[in-house]
């Protein structure tokens, strides 16, 4: 335990800077042989009964004994469930405004945490509080990991145990991270409610440094014409490019880069363009679901290094890359987000294809840096995760950009780098055929229908597709169009980083080319 609990020293330090890096890839993770056991759980009375202490392991390391000769081996200490959610003491003010630091000086404290440490059934307890820059931070560095920051690599705890189911989480544990969270922020806590049902394992929930809206949503933002925009935007700016109903509008990356969420109503459809910058992916959903139109905002919380939101009618936590609730009353409703097209393309080609397009103000009412690349320009430069995930595998790098396509219930992943590389692919998904084409800045793709055509070639800058029979097909974001009357349909798809699929969606296929050797 000594180990994997000093990763995560170096990883909260990770978590909480604006835009760490983080290693390649970490080495092979530590067997952890207690770990798939949860923690023991409380009955169910009012008031909880002592858990049975957690059964010492072969695996777990001992505290180290600072004498020449042997000691005696101290009576198994009992740890109730008093002592466990004991440990989480401060209250908000406390937490943003310092801690008091009983924490650190209570006998009692530091014995539980002692006791703790010799059970790899209690690492999800002690993880949550080195993670959380609580009083007991410095303590579990210093006194039971014997380690610095940086001397391990980072995540091999949460990756070496692999993915967490909800069956995993003992009613102690839901408890115990209930009230940790709730220390750090009433509001945040509230989502964690350990009585709401829920689809993921709270061991993979983490904070993420804000506080609920921290990264504030965009509500209806201001849009403006392109020579208004001319004085800020440059050519080569990245840009979210949508269109419904003729409604043609460009969401610069370099403010949306801060905001992550915007709740808007395009063609007259309102939709919510949700931004994970850890997932590289910016997923435009049709805000109508059950009846209802939903707007969300920012939890606070990550999920497998993707963004938890939230619904502002049920506070309902959903996943940002799935448009599923997971955790709160709507989870188990059947409810998911309709996924509507978006490109990724440079300003500069979004503008060719649309004249008359809008582009969101840079005068958005926060006080951000907007500059090109200000966000996150370490994170995007590198080829590390600020976050855990418990699955690395595949043949791309975590953070390779794929363009996934959705359609008949299936995804298919297309990397960046072979589109740019071929112009164009067809395929076919969910026994549909398919054709795919990079935008011409390499950047992004768009998705189509193919139906009975062949295509032959592709001029990018002019957006046109040249089919066998010499028929030419026209690129529009509602359409492939013939010039005749002919018609295919776009298809939903966004840009997404390699590792946000292999974590977040239960079955997807990776394009590969029939050439391909």
């Amino acid at each position: 335990m000594r180990m994997r609990l000093a990763a995560i020293g170096f990883a909260c330090a990770a978590m909480l800077a604006a835009c760490g890096g983080a290693p390649d890839a970490p080495p092979p993770a530590p067997s952890l042989t207690a770990s798939a056991s949860p923690a023991p759980s409380p009955t169910a009375s009012a008031t909880p009964a002592p858990s049975p202490t957690p059964t010492a392991t072969a695996s777990a390391t001992p505290m180290p004994v600072p004498t020449a000769t042997p000691s005696p081996t101290p009576a198994p200490r009992t740890i109730t469930d008093e002592d466990v959610l004991g440990l989480v003491y401060w209250t908000e003010f406390e937490f943003w405004n310092g801690y008091p630091l009983v924490g650190e000086t209570s006998p009692a404290v530091l014995d539980t945490l002692r006791a703790m440490s010799r059970d790899d059934a209690w690492l999800p307890y002690l993880i949550d509080l080195a993670v959380v820059p609580a009083p007991y931070s410095a303590f579990v560095y210093r006194t039971l990991l014997d380690a610095r920051p940086g001397e391990v690599p980072v995540f091999d705890w949460v990756e070496g145990r692999g993915p967490r189911a909800p069956d995993d989480d003992a009613p102690l544990y839901l408890a115990f991270k209930h009230r940790l969270v709730t220390g750090i922020q009433e509001r945040m806590g509230a989502f964690l409610d350990p009585a709401k049902p829920r689809a993921l394992s709270a061991q993979e929930v983490f904070w993420g440094g804000v506080r609920v809206d921290g990264i504030p949503p965009l509500e209806s933002p201001a849009f403006v014409a392109p020579e208004e925009a001319a004085a800020w935007i440059g050519v080569k700016d990245l840009v979210i490019g949508v269109e419904i109903n003729g409604d043609a509008r460009a969401y610069p990356r370099r403010i949306i880069d801060w905001h992550e969420m915007v709740n808007d109503t395009v063609g007259g459809v309102p939709v919510s363009l949700a931004y994970c910058t850890l997932c590289g992916s910016a997923i435009l959903y049709d805000g109508r679901a059950g009846g209802m139109v939903h707007r969300f905002g920012t939890s606070g919380l990550l999920y497998r290094s993707n963004k938890l939101m939230y619904d502002r009618a049920t506070n309902s936590l959903w996943e940002q890359y799935t448009g599923e609730p997971v955790w709160g009353d709507l989870v188990g409703s059947g409810l998911r987000l309709a996924i509507l097209p978006v490109v990724h393309t440079t300003w500069e080609q979004w503008l060719a294809a649309h004249p008359d397009t809008r582009v969101l103000d840079i005068e958005t009412g926060h006080s951000r840096d907007y500059r090109e690349g200000a966000a996150y320009a370490r994170y995007f430069a590198s080829s590390g995760l600020m976050f855990p995930v418990p699955d690395r595998r595949g043949p791309l790098a975590v953070k390779d950009g794929v363009y996934a396509v959705r359609h008949n219930g299936e995804v298919t992943a297309y990397p960046i780098l072979l589109l740019g590389e071929r112009g164009f692919v067809e395929d076919e998904i969910g026994g549909e055929r398919v054709v795919v084409f990079a935008t011409a800045d390499r950047t992004g793709a768009r998705a189509y229908a193919a139906g009975g055509e062949r295509f032959v070639s592709f001029d990018a800058d002019a957006g046109v597709a040249l089919a066998e029979g010499g028929a030419r097909w026209r690129l529009t974001e509602g359409a492939l169009l013939d010039g005749s009357g002919g018609e295919l349909a776009r298809l939903p798809g966004h840009n997404s980083f390699w590792f946000a699929l292999t974590n977040h969606l239960p079955a997807f296929r990776l394009y590969e080319p029939p050439d391909a050797s």
